[in-house]
């Protein structure tokens, strides 16, 4: 009997290799049919990690498989006290079938709204303890996102702000499926938790394992679905990456999809950086990102898109990321400006059990074959305005030596020229924004730079230890 379609996989850290190996076993038994093998397997999961929801909600569904529908309840509540929160799973795993039919599935369905309510407040006092009172800990209830904050009121306050930005563009250019709030089936909260460098290296390593200090370094944060919790030191690209992942996994949850990793990195890739446009619209742009697949396109060795499509995860992560994450993100991109990424994404989720790699979607919408959207994708790629990026800065800046962001901006190291001292800055200071535009990053701020000429006067704003200011400052040659 094959059963594996609504098997949970858990999303496991590299540090848990050995439950990864006993979920992997389960699976393989649970999907030949050997229901005793899945269901010893999954005990001895659960009772490695007191944490784990996974192995709980799977045994439920070997127990309603069964015919033990009370047993299928009561692993299902230990499920639920453990994390697990996507009442839609519940109503449409078909394993799930007989216990759908009982009393109790009935009450749960009822209390679920109030369960998420709880469930939230349980994080965030759980939040407050591991964090301490010096956080901001605030609900956005349209969003259904809760915020646990190391930063000032006034970074934090923007920071929310980029989310809300964030979602408005993604429920209009793409999820169309969540565009409307039901009381009655609500979506789970997830928490967001923006930390001091000091809790954050802590999450790294409790996360990751021991992973080098250069990775370390380059981690900006990461969204856990099983956990409904994302946490970002980086309140730029990383953040608007991570949390598109939150709205993304709302959108397949609600449709009972799992889409593959080139479109939810892409997609996510896709906000990393944003921008009030000429048509003042807020709007993906051309970054460092783009950049990579400029140059792909001019040495004519950009992937075909068929191939792309198919890739693994594995290999998607560990052969060329970079290169893999700016192709998808320029896929996406290019969508977009043909007007046509909302149709995309409706085209394909309706059609996506016959095609989910989604190169049939895009074929429809675009009405060009697959060899006719990669030459049309290498001459918009050709097309592309290149942008000043951290590995090649440009011979143009406001003054200062700056230093790799710490989360809300670059860092003020020196100051190199008498215009900074004219315009007030000193070492230390975090620049926040430049010419109206948020800068939380050297990349950030590099591509901002694009565009703008040595003399040009422009709106500055940065932080000072808790205090926020502005200025106009004159762009000046590097030295």
């Amino acid at each position: 009997m094959k059963l594996l379609a609504a098997i949970l996989l858990a999303c496991l850290p590299l540090a848990a290799s050995a439950q990864s190996d006993l979920n992997d076993r389960a699976v393989e038994a649970w999907t030949s049919g050997d229901l005793d093998k899945a269901e010893q397997l999954w005990r001895q999961m659960a009772d490695r990690d007191e944490s784990a929801f996974v192995p709980w909600y799977n045994l439920a569904c070997a127990r309603a498989v069964r015919g033990d529908t009370d047993g299928a309840a009561d692993h299902l509540l230990t499920a639920i006290e453990r994390g697990f929160s996507d009442f839609h799973k519940i109503k449409t795993d078909p394993h799930l079938r007989a216990y759908r039919a009982t009393d109790h599935y009935e009450s749960l369905r009822d209390a679920w709204p109030a369960f998420l309510d709880r469930r939230i407040d349980t994080q965030i006092a759980a939040a407050r303890q591991t964090y301490g009172p010096r956080y901001n800990y605030t609900k956005d209830e349209k969003l259904r996102i809760a915020y646990a904050s190391a930063f000032d009121t006034i970074t934090s306050r923007q920071a929310r702000e980029d989310i809300r930005n964030v979602a408005d563009w993604a429920i209009e250019h793409v999820f169309y499926n969540l565009d409307d709030y039901d009381p009655a089936h609500p979506d789970p909260w997830a928490l967001v938790v923006l930390p001091t460098q000091q809790h954050f290296m802590g999450w790294a390593r409790e996360t990751y394992g021991d992973i080098p200090g250069s990775a370390t370094s380059q981690l900006g944060g990461a969204y856990d679905h099983d956990s409904k919790e994302l946490v970002a030191i980086d309140l730029g690209s990383t953040l608007r990456h991570e949390f598109f992942h939150v709205l993304h996994w709302r959108s397949v949850d609600r449709l009972g999809q799992r889409h593959p990793v080139w479109i939810q990195e892409g997609l996510a890739s896709l906000v990393e950086d944003m921008d009030q446009t000429r048509r003042g619209r807020y709007e993906p742009v051309a970054s460092w990102r783009t950049n990579s697949i400029k140059r792909l396109a001019e040495q004519n060795k950009l992937p075909a898109i068929r191939d792309f499509a198919s890739m693994t995860r594995e290999r998607f992560t560990g052969f060329r990321p970079l290169r893999n994450y700016a192709y998808a993100r320029c896929v996406f991109m290019l969508l977009h400006e043909m007007d046509l990424l909302d149709n995309w994404y409706r085209t394909y989720t309706m059609g996506f059990w016959e095609d989910p790699t989604g190169v049939e979607a895009l074929e429809a919408v675009t009405q060009l074959s697959d060899a006719e959207f990669d030459e049309r994708l290498r001459q918009w790629a050709l097309a592309l305005p290149e942008v000043y990026e951290q590995n090649r800065p440009p011979r143009l800046g406001i003054g200062v030596q700056l230093d790799l962001a710490q989360g809300d901006g670059p860092v003020v190291r020196k100051l190199a020229h008498e215009n900074a001292r004219r315009a007030g800055l000193r070492p230390g200071d975090i620049i926040t924004g430049l010419d109206g535009r948020s800068v939380r990053d050297l990349n950030e701020f590099y591509r901002v730079l694009t565009g703008l000429e040595a003399g040009q006067r422009v709106d500055l704003t940065y932080r000072r230890r808790v205090q926020h200011k502005s200025t106009t400052i004159e762009l000046v040659e590097s030295r």
